[in-house]
């Protein structure tokens, strides 16, 4: 009896020490393993979120921030976009439906659809309702990543970003380095070269670009100067226009039209460019007066966080001074390795050529 006593009592102290073994000394394995099925990652804000690693499923709300992940390989992951993104369906070949719809834009979000879709995580911009979608979301373990996709200096950090939340650094090193060897040659050529002045307009007449714009960094980084500077608001008038005389003219798109990859039809650059000729005073600015105009689509200018645009206008303004950058080239490269769509020209006027 003693002995059945003693023995079942060592194999209690047993069974005592091994669930300690597992839960005590095993809880330190179960933390390493939780921690390398997820990973703390520094959005554009400073904020740090714990997210999986890598995220599999995300709703996106800003066309940059969908085309940032379609160009380093993980369009798969996106399960929802806003109404902008939806309405591109010529880049995304119907991709998305209604039923991936989670709202008109990053400020008016359909937190029902978002719950619904059961994303890993919202990615937004900072001047999006990311903080209302935080405080929604949190208690389905929705997390919320802001990335500021908009500004030109930070496409080096927003690829590293996109990278490690979709387990893509590979890609998204490529990626970078594609743009950032193309950004240098313009720096390096254009380092003492005087800069031109230059009047931007975006989609209508009279709206332009000021430094901490999203737009400034196009200007600043093609070598040029904004005669619109020290302006304290992106609307101008006419005649201040007039009374600056900018040596060049850019604009960007038009109004009310969808970012596309279809280029304009035939004759629209024409148009525009009539139409800021034909502005009443404006025959004597010298950019027109010269027909220093450069007209860019809004895809155009846009690709990879304005980088496109940027060195389409840098080889307009100084083609000497960068005999071995072709924007039009870049394009091709960016739409189709990147972006996995057919080449297609006429998104500039005048028309670079993929010889040129």
């Amino acid at each position: 009896m003693k002995n059945n006593v003693y023995s079942t009592s060592l194999i209690c102290v047993i069974l005592v020490i091994a669930s300690l073994f597992v839960y005590g000394c095993g809880s330190k394995n179960a933390a390493v393993q939780s921690s390398a099925a997820t990973q703390v990652i520094e959005d554009s804000l400073g904020r740090k979120v714990e997210i999986p690693a890598p995220v599999k499923r995300v709703v996106v709300s800003n066309s940059y921030i969908a085309e940032l992940i379609n160009c380093i390989g993980a369009l798969d992951a996106i399960v929802g976009v806003d109404y902008g993104i939806y309405e591109q369906q010529d880049i995304y070949r119907g991709r998305f439906n209604e039923n991936s719809v989670i709202g008109k834009s990053t400020r008016e979000l359909n937190y029902e659809k978002i719950i619904e879709l059961k994303p890993d995580a919202l990615l937004i911009t900072g001047n999006g309702a990311w903080a209302e979608a935080e405080k929604k979301l949190a208690d389905f373990g929705i997390k919320v990543i802001v990335i500021d996709i908009y500004y030109t200096d930070k496409f080096a950090e927003n690829c590293l970003l996109a990278g490690k939340i979709f387990g893509k650094e590979k890609e998204a090193q490529a990626y970078y380095h594609f743009f950032a060897e193309k950004l240098n040659y313009v720096k390096e050529q254009l380092r003492n070269v005087p800069k031109k002045r230059v009047y931007f307009e975006y989609k209508r007449e009279g709206n332009t670009t000021i430094p901490g714009d999203y737009f400034a960094r196009i200007l600043e980084y093609a070598n040029t100067e904004n005669i619109f500077a020290d302006a304290k608001n992106v609307q101008v008038n006419a005649d201040a226009v007039i009374m600056r005389n900018p040596d060049y003219i850019v604009r960007v798109g038009k109004a009310n039209v969808v970012t596309q990859h279809k280029p304009p039809a035939a004759g629209e650059f024409a148009q525009i460019k009539q139409e800021i000729m034909a502005r009443p005073g404006w025959s004597e600015i010298n950019a027109v007066k010269n027909g220093n105009i450069f007209l860019l689509s809004h895809y155009a200018q846009g690709g990879a966080s304005k980088i496109t645009g940027t060195l389409f206008l840098a080889k307009y303004l100084y083609p000497k001074e960068l005999p071995d950058l072709n924007p039009e080239a870049v394009f091709k490269e960016w739409l189709t390795q990147y972006q996995h769509l057919e080449y297609r020209s006429g998104h500039t006027y005048p028309a670079f050529e993929l010889n040129n």
